[in-house]
Parts: C-alpha cells; sequence; structure tokens
C-alpha cells in the first residue's frame, strides 16, 4: 500500500487520532488501520484546546482533559469517552489511574462511532494483542507482523512461512 496523508493528520498534530492509525486505503479508498500494543507511560489531567468550547463563546476554549502517555508513541491520547475508560480498566485490570503507568495495552480504532452529532472513526483501548504468523501460529513482533500486513496483507513471521501462506 502506498503512504496516504489523511487530513486530519495535518490539522490535529497535538493528539492522537485515528489517522495516526491509518496505513493505507482499501479499495473504496476508505482508511486500513493498523492495532498497537503499547506501554502507558503516565496519566494526567490537562488543559486541552476545544473548539467546541470556543463555538459556545468560551474565548480561552480549553477545556481539561484526561491525557494518556504510552512509551512508544510521540504523542498523548486524549481519553474522554467512557468506552475508552472501561477498556482501560479491562485491559489494566484495575479502575485506579495511578495503578495504569507501566501496563501494556492495544490502541485500535473503531469505525462509525457516534459521536458529537455525527460518525467518525474513534480511537478505543482493549487488552494486548498477540500477533500471530498466519501460517505456523508463532508469536510475532508488532514491528513484523504491521510490515508483513502492510506489504502482504497477511502476517507472516518468516520468508519461509511467506511461501507456504501463499500457496
Amino acid at each position: 500500500m502506498e503512504k496516504l496523508t489523511h487530513w486530519k493528520k495535518e490539522v490535529n498534530k497535538d493528539y492522537l487520532g485515528s489517522w495516526d492509525f491509518i496505513i493505507g486505503a482499501d479499495g473504496n479508498g476508505k482508511p486500513v488501520y493498523e492495532e498497537k500494543n503499547v506501554t502507558i507511560k503516565k496519566v494526567e489531567k490537562a488543559l486541552v484546546t476545544d473548539m467546541e468550547q470556543i463555538r459556545k463563546g468560551n474565548v480561552n476554549g480549553k477545556k481539561e482533559e484526561i491525557l494518556i502517555w504510552f512509551n512508544e508513541l510521540e504523542k498523548p491520547m486524549i481519553c474522554h469517552a467512557k468506552a475508552n475508560f472501561k477498556g482501560l480498566e479491562n485491559a489494566t485490570g484495575t479502575p485506579f489511574v495511578e495503578l495504569w503507568a507501566n501496563k501494556k495495552v492495544c490502541v485500535y480504532v473503531e469505525k462509525n462511532v457516534k459521536a458529537f452529532g455525527t460518525t467518525t472513526d474513534a480511537l478505543r483501548i482493549k487488552p494486548v494483542v498477540k500477533r500471530l504468523c498466519e501460517v505456523c501460529g508463532k508469536i510475532i513482533s508488532e514491528e513484523i507482523y504491521n510490515a508483513s500486513i502492510k506489504k502482504y496483507g497477511k502476517a507472516f513471521c518468516s520468508a519461509e512461512c511467506k511461501e507456504k501462506g501463499e500457496k
């Protein structure tokens, strides 16, 4: 798949969004997303710019949100959806925010979520996903998994499995 740039990646640069998980497009021009297994670095409250607040007349345009920082990603994820808090609790095994640091989770994109009066693709969190070779069932690294999916459309752990899987 060729590298494509979603317009939101150019506009929303400070926080993670579905556009940061695009690995290409399907035959209809719709985004194809990857999942990322990541480690929570920290959880913090912060004031973030909120265009809805500005439209409502709040000239400051700031809103307090929960930010989730991950070791493997440069930007934090704004966590305001109840579904994400439930996902975090399920993935980490605890409802206590202070205990989420250093826990591994999987961030993925759920398509067609109804939010803010529209339908959009949204980030969600679930327990870590084990990446498996589609031929031999061996656990493979996320990097190899994503490269294989991007290049072949299937997950292979080796050239040997690739040859077997293409027969």
